[in-house]
């Protein structure tokens, strides 16, 4: 399933001359919704999976916030889904999300494993990482500590 949709080589769509691919998911997938908050503000973060689990897809969303600030949340998770579905590393959106800073920031409640983010895409890189890139080192609840 998914499989590859075009081929790009060379030019804009490659980078020195590299082929690099579009990998849609399917149609019908699995989904994991994340809600939480973060100083107070209730976040739900959805992530869209191919079939062998990495990640495809990633929708954010912010209750009670504006339109720009809530159009901005999409932009980005919906900029990074297509990253992906290209074929750029999750590390690279980890890397990129981790250590951001801006508000709403403060204590995680509802995560087992993240007890404090510094911003909301703070929070989604250290979930990416912990949940699904390996990343022990960006939970602040180790395994060892929860068994």
């Amino acid at each position: 399933m998914g499989g590859l949709a075009r081929v790009r080589r060379g030019g804009r769509g490659g980078v020195c001359g590299a082929a690099v691919s579009f990998e849609p998911l399917p149609t019908r997938r699995e989904c994991v919704r994340q809600a939480v908050k973060i100083g107070g503000q209730r976040v739900y973060l959805d992530v869209g999976l191919y079939p062998d689990g990495r990640v495809g897809e990633m929708f954010l969303a912010v209750e009670q916030t504006g339109g720009m600030t809530r159009w901005i949340y999409d932009e980005v998770a919906r900029s990074n889904s297509k990253l992906l579905q290209w074929g750029a590393p999750l590390e690279e959106v980890i890397d990129g999300w981790v250590g951001s800073k801006g508000a709403p920031s403060g204590p995680v409640q509802g995560d087992a494993r993240i007890k404090y983010a510094s911003s909301i895409l703070d929070y989604c890189g250290r979930y990416l990482g912990v949940y699904y890139g390996g990343r022990e080192d960006l939970a602040h609840i180790k395994v060892q500590e929860m068994l």
